[in-house]
């Protein structure tokens, strides 16, 4: 059994990878919870706002093709506290700052899953604190490497490709932990709040159920290509073209 904790944010990716790591008993020892109440941030969806007591309804996102789902309304908080998992609170959102630095210190695990916001860089501070942290990127490395890889995927190979990675300084340039392609033939799917946490998830979860961690460096003599965030015109006909 692998023994980990996690830095989360109240976002769907978050919610996907803790509710189904524990439907699988995989629990962190401990989670550290950036939660800045006056930030709302591109990922977050207006189910993020809810607090964790204040509603018992359900929104469970499904991806059939996958068997996976996640239940959007339920606040990030609400599963931490009702699988009593050991838990703090930061109100910041940025992963390099002294108050999130602190709190990772204090971690005992070795390793730490990362769903912290979108696009964030670890930096050397935070980097050499003796931790491994562990990120599920959506899409194969190195040849889709950078921003919004899922819809690049999806447009050039109609599928994605996901690779659990050790973070590095460099941008997606870290030792892969697992791989796997997934074929994605479900139509009128949302890219960024079902496809991307629930394809990620489901990579997580598999790469857990190894019960090993062998890092591989990734091979360079492979086609390796940067991408940035995608023109919402490609953006659009990605989508089109999988809703054919």
């Amino acid at each position: 059994m692998i023994n980990f904790s996690m830095l989360l944010i109240n976002n769907n990716r978050s919610k996907a990878y803790l509710q189904n790591l524990i439907k699988n008993n995989f629990i962190p020892k401990k989670v550290i919870l950036l939660n800045d109440k006056n930030v709302t941030l591109v990922e977050h969806t207006e189910n993020d706002k809810l607090m964790a007591k204040e509603t018992s309804q359900k929104f469970v996102r499904h991806l059939a093709d996958l068997n996976i789902s996640f239940d959007e309304k339920e606040h990030i908080l609400r599963t931490i506290e009702n699988n009593n998992i050991e838990y703090c609170l930061v109100d910041n959102l940025d992963i390099n700052s002294k108050e999130v630095i602190e709190k990772v210190k204090e971690i005992d695990d070795e390793y730490i899953v990362y769903s912290g916001p979108g696009g964030t860089i670890l930096r050397t501070e935070i980097l050499s604190l003796g931790k491994k942290f562990i990120h599920v990127h959506p899409g194969w490395l190195p040849k889709f490497r950078g921003s919004t890889t899922i819809y690049y995927s999806m447009l050039l190979e109609s599928k994605v490709g996901c690779s659990v990675i050790l973070f590095e300084e460099g941008i997606d340039e870290g030792p892969i932990l697992y791989q796997q392609e997934y074929k994605i033939n479900e139509k009128e799917i949302d890219f960024d709040y079902v496809l991307d946490p629930l394809v990620r998830a489901k990579a997580l979860v598999e790469f857990f159920k190894t019960d090993s961690i062998k890092p591989i460096s990734q091979d360079y003599s492979d086609d390796a290509s940067t991408f940035y965030i995608i023109h919402p015109l490609l953006k659009h006909i990605s989508i089109i073209n999988h809703n054919k």
